[in-house]
């Protein structure tokens, strides 16, 4: 069962909308009256426009407030870059590492050896066997 309300549109015809339950019952509960439900109803789903929420709105987006100034072209919202510092202690180990496993007197049982990212893994092969080495901090 729904709730008939009819109102004078901004063109200044009469207009009548069905008001679902769901939305009078949620008012009850945020314990607003029928007719602030109904008001808030119209201006939700675009029936009014009210001129205090919709100036509201575009400081909101011209200020960045909550992302909603901060999307792309295709409305999604963008996401900074990580920055990450250069860990010289990692990158020298990795390196060390490197030179031992390619000039090895192990000979060719050490193949495959790269370097895949020089702060964060080595990649190697023994055999059929392959490793990657890395290691991330625990989170505190």
């Amino acid at each position: 069962m729904t709730l008939k309300h009819t109102f004078i549109a901004a063109d200044g015809k009469a207009k009548t909308v069905n008001i679902p339950d769901e939305v009078l019952a949620q008012g009850r509960k945020e314990r607003l009256s029928v007719s602030e439900t109904i008001e808030r109803y119209l201006s939700d789903e675009g029936y009014v426009v009210n001129d205090t929420v919709a100036e509201l709105t575009t400081k909101a987006k011209a200020a960045g407030v909550n992302g909603a100034g901060r999307q792309s072209a295709d409305n999604k919202k963008l996401r900074k870059a990580p920055q990450r510092k250069p860990d010289e202690t990692k990158r020298a180990l990795i390196q060390f590492l490197y030179n031992s496993l390619t000039g090895s007197p192990i000979g060719p049982v050490v193949e495959n050896v790269e370097i895949t990212n020089i702060e964060r893994m080595i990649a190697f092969s023994v055999g059929d066997d392959k490793y990657e080495v890395k290691k991330r901090k625990p989170k505190k």
